[in-house]
């Protein structure tokens, strides 16, 4: 059964709709994603590829690493995806992005070992120092 939600950028021009049937999401701490997001860490929320349909595509895209393309509005600048080499069955939006991001809970935090201090675990959520298994 499809669970769909909307999503999209800060200014409007990018949309999208995912089902979050599967879904799972987690906070990134990986020096690209402190970088990308100018934050501590940021939080994804993955799906099986095809689960993701864009209605308004971003235009920007930037090849963070030679691991994966990142995805972006080139109007306003909102990070909306990540997208792996290794991944292309799966596919990454920024979770903050999605209309009501609170609908999918926190249940990993990968590359912990670029954690910030202070920045305590999300209770519950598997810790991997790198990637996740």
């Amino acid at each position: 059964m499809a669970n769909i939600h909307g999503g999209g950028c800060m200014c409007g021009a990018v949309r999208f709709e995912i089902d979050l049937d599967g879904a799972e999401t987690g906070n990134c701490h990986c020096r690209d994603c402190q970088k990308n997001s100018g934050g501590a860490f940021m939080p994804f929320t993955t799906v099986k590829a095809g689960q993701l349909r864009w209605l308004h595509e971003p235009t920007g895209v930037m090849r963070s690493s030679d691991k994966a393309v990142r995805r972006f509005c080139s109007a306003c600048g909102t990070p909306l995806t990540w997208e792996g080499e290794d991944y292309q069955h799966h596919q990454s939006v920024s979770t903050g992005t999605l209309d009501t991001p609170s609908s999918t809970p926190i249940v990993f935090e990968i590359f912990t070992r670029s954690r910030w201090p202070g920045i305590q675990p999300v209770p519950g959520a598997r810790q991997y120092e790198g990637e996740s298994s």
